[in-house]
Formats: C-alpha cells, sequence, structure tokens
C-alpha cells in the first residue's frame, strides 16, 4: 500500500531556506520574512491564522508544508512543578524535553540527538546509543510546542538533553540563530546555552566563529585518568586538549566565561582531593562551575549525602570563580536526560562509542 509523503515543516528552516521553499509560487521577497515570522515568533498552529497573507496562498502553503511534526507521546508534571515532555518524531523516534518555571525565568532543557554515541557511564541516554541528529526545526519545535504547552514565555534554553550538540553542529547552530533572531522566539543570546561534553574541534570552531550563545563544557572530573574511566571521549580528546580550547574560547577579545559541569558521582569524584584538583585546573580561567549532586537514573551511579557535598565545597570556599550547587528538579518524574524514554520506550538499533 502507497504511503502519503511526509510534507517538510516551515519551523527551523532559515530565511534563503524558507525563500527557496516558496520558489514555485514566484511571490514577492517579503511574503518569505511574513512566513517566517508568523512560524518561529508568532508560532501559530493553522495556515488560516497568517492573516495578512492572501486566502489562496494560505491554503496552498497548508497543502504543501506542516507547521508541526512533534507528537506528544507522554507528559508528567513533578510535584515542583517540571514537566518532562516525551516526543515522537515523524520517524517514530523519540526525544526528550524538560521545562523548568522558577520565580525569575522559565528554563528549557532540549535535545539535539536521538540518544548519543558518547557512552558516558553515569548517563541514561548513554543507554540509547545515537540513533540520528535532529534537523534544526525539530530543535526549535520543542521550544515552541511547549509555550504553546504551557502558556509560558521561555527565557532560557539549555541544549543539554539527549545528544552531543556539537556532534551536530551546523543544525544546532542553525536552530539556536532562530531561536534569537527577533523575528524568531526573540530569546537572548546569552540565555541560549549549548552544552558539550568535549568535542575540542568544535569547541575551537564555535570560538573562532565568535558565536553568540553562552557555553557549558561537561567536566566530572579534574584528572585525565578519572574522566577516561567515567567519559570514553576523553580517550579521543584529552584533558590537556580540552582545557586548551577551554583557553582558546576565553583568550578572545570578549572575555567570554565557559561554564563547567560537574556532576557528583559517590566515590567517584566527590572527595575534598577532588575538589583541590578541580579548583587548580580551573583558576586560572574565567569561568563559572556548577555542581549538579547525581539524580539517581539506576544505573549503578549514587548521589552523595549532603555532609559529603559540603565537604567537596570547603576546599572551593576560596575559588576565584563562581561555584554554584544545581538543586534537582522533578526526580519524582524520572527528569534525568535520557532516563524518561528508557523507562518508557525501548529498543532500536544503535550506535556507541562504547560499542
Amino acid at each position: 500500500m502507497a504511503t502519503t509523503p511526509q510534507k517538510p515543516s516551515l519551523i527551523g528552516m532559515s530565511m534563503p531556506e524558507l525563500s527557496t521553499a516558496l520558489d514555485p509560487w514566484t511571490l514577492p521577497s517579503y511574503r518569505a520574512e511574513q512566513i517566517y515570522k508568523w512560524v518561529h515568533h508568532h508560532q501559530v498552529s493553522d495556515f488560516a491564522d497568517m492573516s495578512n497573507l492572501p486566502k489562496t496562498l494560505r491554503s496552498e502553503l497548508s497543502e504543501a508544508f506542516e507547521l508541526h511534526t512533534l507528537k506528544p507521546a507522554f507528559r508528567a508534571v513533578s510535584k515542583d512543578g517540571t514537566i518532562k515532555y516525551l516526543w515522537e518524531l515523524t520517524d517514530g523516534r523519540q526525544i526528550e524535553s524538560v521545562f523548568i518555571p522558577e520565580a525569575t525565568r522559565t528554563t528549557i532543557c532540549i535535545s539535539s540527538q536521538v540518544g548519543c554515541a558518547l557512552g558516558c557511564d553515569f548517563c541514561a541516554t548513554a543507554k540509547m546509543g545515537f540513533l540520528r541528529n535532529l534537523t534544526a526545526g525539530e530543535i526549535v519545535e520543542q521550544v515552541i510546542r511547549v509555550q504553546q504547552d504551557t502558556g509560558q514565555k521561555i527565557t532560557n534554553v539549555v541544549l543539554m538533553g539527549m545528544g552531543e550538540p556539537f556532534l551536530n553542529y551546523p543544525r544546532v547552530i542553525q536552530a539556536c540563530h532562530i531561536l534569537c533572531d527577533p523575528a524568531g522566539l526573540a530569546i537572548s543570546a546569552k540565555k541560549i546555552t549549548i552544552s558539550t561534553v568535549g568535542v575540542v574541534p568544535r569547541i575551537r570552531q564555535y570560538a573562532d566563529e565568535e558565536q553568540p550563545f553562552s557555553l557549558a563544557i561537561s567536566l566530572h572530573a579534574p584528572t585525565q585518568e578519572l574522566r577516561r574511566s567515567i567519559m570514553p571521549i576523553a580517550d579521543k580528546f584529552d584533558l590537556q586538549m580540552l582545557m586548551d580550547s577551554a583557553h582558546h574560547y576565553t583568550g578572545g577579545s570578549n572575555r567570554r566565561r565557559i561554564t563547567f559541569e560537574y556532576v557528583l558521582l559517590k566515590g567517584v569524584n566527590d572527595s575534598p582531593t577532588e575538589a583541590k584538583q578541580l579548583l587548580k585546573l580551573l583558576a586560572p580561567l574565567r569561568c563559572k562551575l556548577n555542581l549538579i549532586p547525581y539524580n539517581d537514573t539506576g544505573i549503578g551511579f549514587i548521589r552523595p549525602e549532603d555532609n559529603n557535598i559540603q565537604r567537596f565545597l570547603k576546599p572551593l570556599e576560596q575559588a576565584p570563580f563562581t561555584v554554584t550547587v544545581r538543586k534537582n528538579r522533578g526526580n519524582d518524574i524520572a527528569a534525568a536526560c535520557g532516563q524518561l524514554f528508557v523507562e518508557v520506550a525501548e529498543d532500536s538499533k544503535a550506535r556507541s562509542m562504547k560499542a
């Protein structure tokens, strides 16, 4: 039986891509600008709502394009207000997003890939392996759909969900430019953070291109030996290479600052000795350290007790950089990256660095 081809979505198209897609209609150039803004800024769910377009054109666009490709598969609300979303893509794959409301801001953590190939021992997404990259549209649409569902304007975006953003670099960068475009979602570029586990060539490229978005590096260990024991990418890009790229990023004329993410794993990387090593490693950099007590995913690691966390913090009291401890959110709804997918869905052919 023949299947109907999937219509392309207008979400995530850059202005040049949209202009090309509209070529068959031989429209005046301003029409592409109008449609781009309807899709990304006004975030309409129906072509009929594009009120400054001729009715005939709206009907023709509806025949040729989609405005949504993500299908809600699961939604869980935590007692702390965090909302976890599982989305089904057009090919049946699934990805996650997390909405985190706070007093002065609303943050969304979004995915950039289906699964992840990097195989970090403590990450639930690593169980999936890598299935495919997301399109720019699938990345942007997560933000649009969550705004529509919650009725709240997203102020902060973090690409720290499923996947390694710098292994999907061109699509991630395109999506982020649409997110910060005043004619797009109009989110401040500084409030869009791309998190990488340390893909060194892309960190250098990102720095050289002077991308306006914030950068976070998932560090999780202060020595090469410890890092490679829990993060396979350290075999390819060792700690010295990673820190060299961090210095390259912060050494530019615009005085950029990196956030280092450090997940605290009981008995693995949470001793005062490791805190002192971390202080020595990061002290020369313009940076911020974000400590994250492990969010238990049932894969063999444990969150340190509060008194252990305090002991770890003690050597960092004199740090020349800001140190924060992230409050765990959504523990009651499996809000750790990849955790909900692993619990709700299984089992596709996947690729993994460990495999």
